[in-house]
């Protein structure tokens, strides 16, 4: 997919948070303010470049709770599971 922009779901591929899903929340110059709607909540949402995370999914409109974002993530984290189950299932 294409460079992260506001309301995709990511996944981290550097840091602490490697492999952890989350949502992009807004821009700032050069980096992206991702959230988890647990340890990092929208009122602050951590800075990280955006070449060190992967876009899994879209989101058409923005959250406007935490809660909301769990659900979001959580839901993403279901899909990707249940591809990653397909697509081994195949071979």
């Amino acid at each position: 997919m294409s460079a992260p922009t506001p309301y995709d779901v990511v996944v981290s591929l550097a840091g602490h948070d490697r492999g952890e899903y989350l949502l992009v929340v807004g821009e700032e110059e050069d980096r992206i303010l991702l959230c988890d709607g647990r340890n990092r909540r929208l009122v602050h949402p951590k800075s990280k470049s955006p070449k060190h995370v992967r876009v899994i999914g879209r989101r058409k409109n923005a959250p406007k709770t935490d809660r909301e974002i769990r659900k979001t993530l959580a839901l993403a984290a279901a899909q990707a599971a249940a591809k990653e189950e397909r697509l081994l299932g195949e071979r």
